[in-house]
């Protein structure tokens, strides 16, 4: 059975939950949890916490609501979640949320108006940055985590560094980035990611690239709608 991208799915991208100054994701998932907030599919983009690894107990038991809301939502509607290069290893964490792991982006999902590929965005990059990729999501390196982070000693001081880090830079050139970007998502129409923060989209390769804003810079959401160009109606969810 193909998987689809239904009209009115709400895309939610680098949220960057941290429970100090980025509480913002937690209220959207209570509103949309009771019906306040209407949604056909969820799909969280990656990055949506600070830190929240699968076998490390300090980051699961600090997002608890969080993962708790998740599971309520995705018992009603379809819930996809990229994970990042901030939050891994969920399949140990949820069981009604479908998990979409590094290895299996990008995935291909067919929509009213065509092909889509979707992914956090982290794809390729320097050798040194796979590199990296694969050794945090070590299995072993986890389990280390988790042994020697029983007082949080580890977890809280990557997050207090991960608070002050400045989330809403524009990159410069950011087109050239896309354009190479499309190079490993070949055979659709519409390629959809985030990591980048940029909220542009850019036609490369003959297909539309899309880069999703960033939920942590201004409370940005996306309702898809294939109707519209370029089908994702960007919105702005707020504390008011």
């Amino acid at each position: 059975m193909s998987l689809e991208i239904k009209d009115g799915a709400l895309f939610v991208a680098d949220a960057h939950e941290n429970g100090k100054n980025r509480t913002l994701f937690s209220k959207l998932l209570r509103m949309i949890k009771s019906g306040e907030i209407a949604a056909a599919q969820l799909f969280l983009m990656g990055d949506m916490f600070d830190l929240l690894v699968g076998g490390a107990k300090k980051t699961e038991r600090l997002f608890k609501n969080e993962i708790e809301a998740l599971e309520e939502i995705g018992q009603k509607i379809e819930v996809f979640y990229f994970e990042g290069n901030h939050d891994f290893n969920l399949g140990r964490i949820f069981s009604s949320v479908k998990v979409i792991s590094l290895k299996k982006q990008p995935i291909l999902f067919e929509s009213g108006c065509g092909l889509f590929k979707l992914a956090h965005g982290d794809l390729g990059g320097t050798l040194g940055y796979k590199f990296y990729t694969a050794l945090i999501r070590n299995p072993f390196l986890i389990a280390v985590l988790n042994l020697f982070d029983c007082y949080g000693l580890i977890s809280n001081s990557i997050l207090k560094r991960l608070e002050k880090k400045e989330l809403c830079n524009k990159i410069e050139n950011f087109e050239n980035i896309a354009a190479k970007k499309t190079l490993f998502y070949y055979g659709c129409d519409f390629v959809a990611e985030g990591h980048y923060h940029q909220n542009q989209s850019f036609v490369s390769k003959k297909r539309m690239y899309i880069n999703l804003g960033a939920f942590a810079c201004g409370g940005k959401i996306y309702q898809f709608d294939s109707q519209s160009k370029p089908h994702f109606k960007g919105l702005i969810f707020s504390e008011n």
